[in-house]
């Protein structure tokens, strides 16, 4: 058996224009799909995944009334990992270390140094705990990038003292995997959350958009937050739950997905309110129903419908149904209709709400932001938004952190590995929506772009030299 082939076959030049021509359908299938879809459904539909389905109709006009078929094609991870296998066929092939004796030890010793100042720039090494907003977004990216160079120059050295005159292209092969392997972890890793606060208020969590779960908040010492949290992929249909701290078990009679914006009943048909199950609490006066889940980019709105047994008697309780309506943050405070329940004398709510995350710092001590002051500024005789910001007062007793910052439009906050961005507002400017971002790889795309760049640039007046000696 020929075991050399496999290795030919990734190195194979024709196997990279194959890569990048599927790469290109692949962007321009996921682009079609957003007509229909929200960003995130086609990120995780064609390309978080190692087989896309792509469906057929994207292609044709919607009048067209195309049959919904889905087509298997290369997802964006697995022609990211044949990428990724192919530059390093390459690499092995036609790249060997020319240097020997000291000069090699000097070189592996320099490309360690660069090794760990990218690391170094990667984790942040030499900044301050909180990085305070700037007035200026252009030199905030161009420090980023010169701390990049850094890193990418001290690289090009240990290269060129490892490689000779085939630095350049070693340098610029290794700033795309690079590049690849952080997208990798960007879709593994990275997370996003949203924070709302009205002014005067202090928020102490972040609500997860893209996922939830049901809430039972005892509200007998208002003193103490006591939650019991039960993640929405516990809430099947049939399930019987048994929470140990609640003195009930919970029924799922039937998770939605996707639920009708709660109306009052006299706006229902009366063939559609008799058949509809008597709830309890605001369900018993807002009509709810299921829907299809959403294909045009607008948000789902799950709710989930439960029955309530006390566990000591084995007597019902209730049936409640329980849309993210309820919540106030699903619709910037709009709505706030918590369900009010009570077991043996003691008083509970219930939300069906967004996961939320207490915030903690590296260090683990707990910190919250209060929003000051709210700003929202239109170009005057207009109603166009020429500006928004919030005055906000970040606070952590554990590390004696005690900040007022401001963060506004494309200059947001970074803190504890978190990145808070000036995203919405709420109705009447009484507070703001912030975007809250955690992807411990977003230094790597200004690496990867230095890294390749001084790649190039060291090819370029290689191949120039030699022009201008022949």
């Amino acid at each position: 058996m020929d075991f050399g082939k496999p290795f030919r076959f990734l190195r194979s030049p024709r196997l990279t224009v194959t890569l990048l021509a599927l790469g290109m359908v692949l962007v321009f299938a996921g682009t079609l799909a957003q007509v229909d879809q929200g960003i995130w459904s086609v990120m995780d539909q064609y390309f978080r995944c190692f087989v896309a389905w792509i469906d057929l109709p994207i292609f044709f006009p919607r009048s067209w009334s195309m049959p919904h078929l889905k087509i298997p094609f290369p997802g964006g991870f697995l022609i990211g990992f044949l990428l990724v296998a192919n530059l390093l066929a390459v690499h092995a092939a036609n790249f060997r270390i020319q240097a020997t004796g000291h000069r090699k030890a000097i070189g592996l010793a320099v490309l360690l140094l660069g090794m760990l100042v990218t690391l170094g720039v990667m984790l942040g090494w030499g900044t301050a705990p909180v990085a305070t907003t700037q007035s200026d977004a252009f030199w905030r990216v161009f420090l980023r990038l010169g701390r990049g160079s850094l890193a990418a120059i001290v690289l090009y050295i240990a290269c060129h003292l490892l490689y000779r005159k085939r630095a350049g292209l070693v340098l610029l092969h290794g700033g795309i995997l690079f590049l690849l392997v952080g997208e990798f972890a960007t879709a593994l890793y990275a997370t996003e959350s949203s924070m709302t606060i009205k002014e005067g208020e202090t928020i102490n969590y972040v609500d997860h958009t893209q996922q939830q779960e049901l809430a039972i908040i005892d509200t007998s010492n208002p003193a103490f937050d006591t939650t019991t949290a039960i993640p929405a992929k516990q809430l099947k249909d049939g399930a019987e739950l048994r929470p140990e701290a609640l003195p009930f078990n919970i029924r799922v009679i039937r998770f939605m997905p996707n639920a009708s914006r709660p109306q009052p009943f006299d706006r229902i048909p009366a063939a559609q309110r008799g058949a509809y199950p008597r709830y309890s609490g605001p369900g018993a006066r807002l009509y709810i129903a299921e829907q299809h889940a959403a294909t045009d980019g607008s948000r789902n709105a799950p709710a989930v419908d439960i029955e309530l047994v006390n566990r000591a008697t084995g007597q019902p309780i209730g049936r409640y149904i329980l849309p993210i309506w309820f919540y106030p943050n699903f619709v910037n405070r709009a709505w706030d209709m918590p369900t009010p329940i009570n077991v043996a004398g003691k008083p509970y709510t219930l939300y069906l709400r967004y996961k939320r995350e207490y915030l903690r710092s590296n260090s683990g001590h707990p910190y919250s932001i209060k929003l000051i002051d709210f700003i929202h500024e239109n170009y005057e005789g207009t109603q166009i938004p020429k500006a928004f910001a919030s005055r906000i007062q970040l606070k952590n007793d554990g590390e004696n952190i005690d900040r007022e910052l401001r963060i506004w439009m494309n200059n947001p906050l970074r803190y504890a590995r978190r990145t808070f961005y000036q995203s919405g507002f709420l109705p009447d400017d009484s507070g703001t929506v912030l975007q809250v971002v955690r992807n411990d790889s977003w230094m790597i795309p200004y690496l990867a772009c230095m890294i390749v760049s001084v790649g190039m640039a060291a090819q370029l007046v290689q191949s120039l030299r030699r022009y201008l000696v022949t």
